[in-house]
């Protein structure tokens, strides 16, 4: 038995282990993603503090406002023209939150993000995705490990809040609190005009639905290519049987009736139709060494040379006695050009089949 599950639990803590990589390197794109968003599409920002239940202040030009989000009443036209299209920070009172601390090794500290989002619904009553958590800046702790703070609320709470600034026409809304002994506040929240988490994790949302897609992508790209490669393979199986029948016909038919008259025909063209090499060879065993042969035309059993002589009128005679050629004849006049030693000619003559010029 401990034969058999040890490939099991093998397999199973390197799955783990390969999810938990995958979800670091989301969680790192995902962190790389926001924050340069938000160089990029952030403006000045202003600040609504949290003084009292529901009670936010507002620092103005000429003074600082207080308001509340809970209250339905129009804003005043200041709080409005400040508000609108610009990012604001919304920094809440602790006691919305849900304060717990959490220490890892320290060796987590590159994957933090996803390691706290894993934690959630063990540190909390909520879900991941019920949440609107943050923490705080790691800090050294003994025993070579990391100290944080996680702050967690649900995130039907904070809705409302973020509803009524949304409809005074506020840009991106960026959800903070404190905790207790730390100085730098926590991010927990980041919405953007339209309402759609535009923090890491929206952008982890975006990049898993990406890459999910391009799975899907090449997975129908795989299957596609299976099918195709299939009906090929099947093509190339019928045309390879094909030329295979043929084959044993042709070596059917080369043993049988048939082969020996093919055969036959392509002796007996072989044997009539006289080759070049050998029609050259004869010619100039027949024709003497101060005539020279500059084109040369085979049709047929004929032969048509034309040349340069010394003595044109010769040839006739000299090709009809070499016994290779017959019927020899002049196709054009012979001439001189100026300048050249000998006579231009042109003949024609029958070539003589190897069996019959033996006779």
């Amino acid at each position: 038995m401990t034969q058999m599950t040890k490939p099991s639990s093998s397999s199973a803590l390197s799955l783990a282990r390969f999810l938990d990589a995958f979800s670091a390197f989301i969680d790192l794109a995902a962190g790389f993603v926001a924050d340069l968003r938000e160089q990029l599409t952030r403006g000045a920002a202003v600040r609504l503090v949290e003084r009292e239940a529901g009670v936010f202040t507002l620092a103005l030009p000429d003074g600082t406002a207080r308001l509340r989000l809970d209250d339905p009443t129009p804003f005043a036209p200041e709080i409005v023209a400040a508000l609108k299209g610009r990012e604001v920070e919304l920094a809440l009172d602790p006691g919305r939150f849900l304060f717990r601390p959490l220490e890892l090794p320290r060796g987590a500290a590159a994957f933090l993000d996803g390691i706290v989002r894993s934690q959630i619904d063990r540190l909390t009553p909520w879900s991941a995705s019920e949440a609107a958590y943050g923490f705080t800046a790691p800090e050294d702790a003994p025993d070579e490990r990391l100290a944080l703070t996680v702050a967690a609320t649900a995130r039907a709470r904070l809705s409302p809040l973020l509803e009524r600034l949304k409809a005074q026409g506020a840009g991106a809304i960026l959800v903070t609190t404190q905790a207790e002994g730390t100085g730098s506040p926590i991010r927990v929240l980041d919405h953007a005009a339209s309402g759609a988490v535009s923090g890491m994790a929206g952008v982890r949302r975006v990049l898993l639905a990406v890459l999910g897609g391009a799975a899907a992508a090449a997975l129908l790209a795989l299957a596609v290519s299976g099918l195709v490669g299939g009906n090929l393979d099947a093509e190339l199986d019928d045309i390879t049987e094909r030329i295979g029948a043929q084959r044993r016909a042709l070596v059917a038919a080369r043993d049988g009736q048939g082969g020996t008259a093919v055969l036959a025909a392509l002796e007996r063209r072989k044997r009539e139709v006289p080759a070049s090499v050998l029609v050259l060879e004869a010619l100039s065993q027949a024709l003497p060494d101060d005539t020279y042969v500059t084109e040369l035309q085979m049709e047929g059993d004929r032969v048509e040379v034309t040349g340069v002589s010394r003595e044109a009128a010769a040839l006739i005679r000299l090709l009809e006695q070499s016994r290779q050629f017959a019927e020899a004849t002049f196709v054009a006049p012979t001439t001189r050009a100026p300048g050249e030693a000998g006579e231009r000619f042109q003949i024609s003559a029958r070539v003589l089949l190897p069996m019959e010029a033996l006779r």
